[in-house]
């Protein structure tokens, strides 16, 4: 099980849509040309809170947490966190409270099962006040004991909990949590989810919500990532196990989302190496780059058996010829690797030139001598998968 964090503006999203609360938070992509035009159109007679929103941890110690500001203050604070090569921001309304109704929540999934750790002692300063911990493995009959024993009511506990286990989170941590008479405000949330379970959660959060610190991002995320940020095609890559034994070219979102689905059904999303897409009509020079990076993976990683699963829907308008050109110039460049780790690549495609494409990539592989199946649409994407979790099961 890989544990990836998701954006705070998603966290809150999920949060306050389960709590039955209305959420006005911005999410702010700092990369967009356009993105002062949001923070511009705000209540001017209000005040606000802008937050770096990408998995820092102790984000107030370092300063990228603002409170308290007008709209030209907002503005300012995010062209700092641009300049600092921070990517996304979170601009929510700023609340006033006490210091005293700040408390820290937070469900953890552990051998003995999802524990609460909760206190009344909430806030930055929680990390000093680690003796005031409450905790409690968490089960529907304990709920009205530990309304009991803290401040928060069943109905609350109840649903972060349904929460927590429908959206397959792995941490949730809401710190400060300002608890009211009438009400339990999440002012500061993280949430860890399992990252293979995203094809199941669709409604609640997908590949876009998670979030990197900068310094952490996997080098080919990083280069695809800037390859993406110059091209008009759609490139996503997203590293799930660094020593997996599936490792996926895929072109489209839909069969993407069928494929990992397919593989996870099969008992094997542990072995999914990576997920994303080239999709929108790369062109050769796109392709190749792109499957570049996935084959620095491949060819990195520690598994004992792996696969090349190239595979994709019919596409309407994205050419297989062309964007197959560029996969068999990257695989040449590997091919050597590929022989002596005896990776088996296995193809299924369709769509515009796709017989010029398959019987190219066919003859290549075979006059490489890299073990392979290539098929067209005749054969379903369930059953390319079938056959790439056979050949690492064998």
């Amino acid at each position: 099980m890989s544990r990836v964090k998701i954006s705070e503006y998603r966290a809150k999203c999920i949060l306050f849509d389960s709590l039955r609360m209305p959420y006005d938070g911005i999410q702010v992509n700092l990369d967009d040309t356009n993105w002062k035009d949001s923070i511009e159109s705000l209540d001017s007679s209000k005040k606000y809170v802008a937050k770096v929103d990408q998995a820092v941890k102790k984000r107030n110690k370092l300063g990228l947490v603002t409170v308290d500001r007008g709209i030209p203050e907002i503005i300012s604070d995010l062209e700092m966190f641009k300049k600092d090569g921070y990517k996304f921001a979170l601009v929510e309304n700023f609340i006033k409270h006490d210091k005293d109704s700040e408390h820290f929540v937070s469900l953890q999934r552990e051998e003995s099962g999802i524990v609460l750790h909760y206190s009344t002692n909430g806030g930055v300063g929680i990390e000093s006040n680690a003796d005031t911990l409450v905790s409690a493995v968490l089960s529907t009959d304990e709920f009205v004991t530990l309304q009991n024993t803290t401040k928060l009511n069943n109905d609350f506990l109840k649903e972060i909990y349904d929460l927590f286990q429908r959206s397959h989170m792995t941490y949730l941590e809401i710190n400060p949590c300002v608890i009211t008479v009438d009400s339990c405000i999440p002012l500061d949330a993280a949430i860890e989810v399992d990252g293979s379970a995203q094809f199941f959660v669709k409604a609640a959060w997908t590949e876009d919500d998670i979030r990197t610190p900068k310094s952490a991002m996997n080098p080919a995320e990083k280069a695809v990532e800037e390859l993406a940020s110059k091209s008009p095609a759609s490139l996503s890559l997203k590293v799930l196990n660094p020593d997996g034994s599936i490792f996926l070219l895929l072109s489209g979102g839909g069969a993407s989302v069928v494929v990992a689905d397919e593989i996870s059904n099969l008992g094997h999303h542990a072995d999914i190496a990576n997920y994303g897409e080239y999709s929108g009509n790369p062109n050769e020079e796109e392709t190749y780059l792109y499957t570049k990076q996935v084959l620095k993976l491949l060819t990195a990683s520690n598994a004992q058996k792996k696969v090349l699963l190239i595979a994709g829907g019919v596409a309407n308008f994205t050419d297989v010829a062309k964007t197959f050109k560029g996969i068999i110039r990257a695989i040449k460049d590997v091919q050597k690797d590929l022989l002596d780790q005896k990776v088996f690549v296995l193809v299924r495609r369709g769509g515009p030139n796709q017989q010029k494409g398959l019987s190219s990539m066919k003859n290549f592989l075979d006059t490489a001598g890299i073990a392979n199946e290539v098929y067209g649409p005749d054969v379903s994407l369930a059953g390319a998968v079938a056959e790439s979790v056979q050949r690492i099961a064998e």
